[in-house]
């Protein structure tokens, strides 16, 4: 007969199990657990609502997610540093996107910093923004630039609200090409500062597809600025190793999703 003491064990062994899951997945659901573990919904809830107890998770209907304080942001020359691989491997892919022609609005960020620098001698290019950065980046190219007014985020190099907002409400783009502080499968996407956000939100309304950049950093990590929910995307290009399952609810909400 096993002991409450061996019941104990097999269960903390169990808890370091899901975390060790949560932790690579950022979510887990209670019928996957039951298969993986070989027991109960109600023992996984057990364990489900103890984890919870001791705020390193958070139950959501059908399972939980790995409990992340919101993400405060980082200044752009800190997140240039960040991932530069990752992101450039996104940029190579994101810019085989780009056609001649084109009107393209990019967001500010480390990667589509990385995009514009890949962009320059497309012809024929129409690029808004409201990065300063980007603008300069793309001065001296053939490039046309309009670069929307705003109050200037000195840490991000980036001009947001209802100046930026007024102007990006008088044109209309092909694509738009994002990145964001963070991707959470039931909150959507986040960036640290609302003014951004909802000037990001104005930028998806004036493009005709838009086009999400983020490294696999990004996924499960929250901040206090909503912009949209996923559905609301058209591509996703990461780097995030996704599972089948998880690319199939994808797109089946009707987002594509592109891993390099």
């Amino acid at each position: 007969m096993q002991t409450n003491s061996g019941l104990k064990i097999f269960q903390e062994e169990r808890m370091r199990g899901i975390m060790k899951i949560l932790e690579k997945e950022n979510r887990v659901l209670i019928t996957d657990l039951c298969n993986t573990f070989k027991t109960t919904a109600v023992t996984i809830r057990k364990d489900l609502d103890i984890l919870e107890s001791e705020g390193v998770l958070k139950r959501t209907h059908g399972g939980a997610i790995l409990y992340k304080p919101l993400f405060h942001g980082l200044a752009l020359n800190e997140k240039e540093k960040l991932n530069a691989g990752e992101k450039e491997r996104i940029a190579n892919e994101a810019v085989k996107l780009i056609s001649e022609g084109d009107v393209i609005i990019l967001d500010s960020g480390s990667t589509t910093t990385q995009l514009a620098r890949k962009m320059k001698n497309i012809k024929g290019i129409t690029v808004i923004t409201n990065a300063v950065n980007i603008a300069l980046e793309l001065a001296n190219s053939e490039l046309e630039i309009i670069l929307t007014g705003g109050a200037l985020q000195k840490n991000s190099s980036t001009l947001v609200g209802p100046l930026a907002e007024d102007i990006l409400k008088k044109i209309s783009a092909d694509k738009l090409f994002h990145g964001v502080d963070g991707v959470d499968y039931e909150i959507g996407l986040t960036t640290p500062d609302i003014s951004e956000a909802n000037t990001s939100r104005v930028m998806m309304q004036r493009a005709g597809e838009n086009i999400l950049l983020v490294d696999s950093s990004k996924f499960g990590r929250r901040s206090l600025g909503v912009i949209c929910q996923i559905k609301e995307i058209d591509k996703i290009i990461t780097t995030k190793k996704m599972d089948k399952l998880e690319i199939k609810k994808l797109n089946e909400i009707g987002v594509k999703v592109i891993i390099v």
